[in-house]
């Protein structure tokens, strides 16, 4: 009897098919002008894009009071009344959320050091540029990506869908796929080569057998790496160049992230 082939994909979790943006800023110019360039980025990388836009901070903090959530936020902090650092402030301490990935905006740039606490993804000074906004937007996709998407894996006799950012690393064993999770580990047949080209860039092959999640390393050195569930992972020869790069420049996008 002929086997059915097995299936894996990757896809964003449901519901969020649309990118919600918002706007908070007393500029209508600026945010006409951000709004534009927002809508262009979207029709250029084939992203639906809603965009939603406040003039003051208390019109904003009402909306996200009722339970709506934004992706990100493009937040000026010169608003005339409710400034911009008390709206997020606001956001990441009454409403407790971590998610949204705010973007301050001004036309000043004194305030570094006070938005430290509430870690935006940016700050940008106006006038604002579109080449600007673009690397903003970016950033802002693959985190989304990295926190809200799925790998998707059929056999015949189960449709399996699991979060990217609960895998610790996949590997290969006697033709078969492992998924080493926070919880548990799944089997299925599959080539770890065909699945390396459709994970997040977040995943890299360190071995022809081990394919990790670099958010979940612990500690490394040139030739093994520990994982956060203590596992030990050997490097081999031919990845090892590409696995270094790539751990820095991992953590260098987490680090400015937090910044």
């Amino acid at each position: 009897m002929e086997k059915k082939a097995v299936e894996y994909k990757t896809k964003i979790i449901g519901g969020h098919d649309v990118f919600h943006i918002g706007i908070c800023d007393d500029e209508k110019g600026t945010c006409a002008q951000l709004e534009d360039m927002l809508y262009d980025y979207g029709k250029k990388q084939g992203i639906k894009i809603d965009v939603t836009v406040w003039y003051e901070g208390e019109s904003l903090c009402e909306f996200l009071k009722k339970g709506d959530r934004l992706d990100i936020l493009f937040l000026d902090i010169e608003l005339l009344s409710t400034d911009g650092i008390k709206v997020g402030g606001f956001i990441r301490d009454e409403l407790e959320d971590i998610e949204t990935l705010i973007v301050y905006i001004s036309s000043k740039s004194s305030y570094a050091l006070n938005l430290f606490k509430i870690q935006p993804l940016d700050f940008l000074i106006k006038p604002l540029m579109e080449n600007v906004v673009s690397d903003v937007m970016n950033r802002a996709i693959k985190i989304y990506e990295r926190k809200n998407q799925l790998f998707e894996f059929s056999t015949r006799r189960c449709h399996c869908k699991i979060p990217f950012r609960n895998i610790i690393y996949f590997y290969s064993q006697n033709k078969k796929i492992n998924i080493v999770t926070k919880k548990d580990e799944v089997q299925f047949n599959g080539k770890l080569k065909e699945i390396a080209t459709i994970v997040p860039h977040n995943f890299i092959l360190i071995h022809q057998s081990y394919l990790i999640n670099l958010d979940f390393v612990m500690e490394c050195s040139y030739e093994v790496i520990k994982m956060q569930n203590g596992i030990l992972l050997n490097v081999s020869l031919p990845y090892r160049k590409n696995v270094r790069e790539q751990i820095i420049k991992n953590e260098w996008e987490k680090m400015n992230k937090n910044v």
